[in-house]
């Protein structure tokens, strides 16, 4: 398969995913919204969950490429962390479909084996890199507060992109991002 037909297809799930759901998701949709054969479909995809599996991937890569990108173009420490943790707040990922999209999936994750371990799998590969960029920043930070600022941080930031999702106010999203910051690079009361 081409990559611009995987695109096609990948953005014809995204798309049935967030206007129909999880559930109402299937391949006859997914092929229609690609404008695709279902053959041609079923030829590249076994199953409505490999579908479901490729497009959860594909989100969770394009997350973490987008905040390894960003923290590509600073240079102090510091900025590094900033640059890497707003990443996933640029327009890409605050855009209402994106959202609801990530809702989605995230919600099918708890009961699904195979996409928790996808999820589990983006969670470490992000902390890991968010944990060594702020070790940089901070290297007389012992690990574990380390770990535990950036797990914080990540647990408040998905409470951001839920608010922006309901509720989006630049002012405040800018607010929280700059908590978030505050609470890996400088600690807060919450440190132990």
């Amino acid at each position: 398969m081409s990559d611009e037909t995987q695109d096609q297809i990948l953005d014809a799930v995204q798309a049935v995913i967030v206007r129909d759901g999880v559930q109402g998701t299937s391949m006859r949709q997914v092929a229609l919204e690609a404008d695709v054969s279902v053959g041609l479909l079923s030829y590249h995809f076994d199953d409505k969950e490999n579908l479901i599996i490729a497009a959860f991937t594909r989100a969770t890569d394009r997350l973490l490429e987008a905040s390894h990108e960003a923290s590509a173009v600073v240079d102090d420490p510091c900025d590094k962390v900033r640059a890497f943790h707003r990443g996933s707040f640029s327009d890409e990922f605050l855009d209402g479909d994106y959202l609801q999209l990530r809702i989605a999936l995230w919600a099918v994750s708890l009961n699904d084996p195979v996409l928790a371990a996808i999820d589990a799998e983006y969670l470490s590969r992000y902390l890991g890199t968010l944990e060594g960029l702020l070790a940089a920043a901070r290297p007389e930070l012992e690990t574990g507060v380390i770990a535990r600022r950036t797990r914080d941080a990540f647990a408040f930031s998905n409470g951001l992109w839920l608010e922006w999702a309901r509720h989006p106010d630049a002012a405040a999203l800018d607010r929280g991002l700059q908590r978030c910051e505050a609470m890996m690079l400088d600690g807060d009361v919450w440190d132990d």
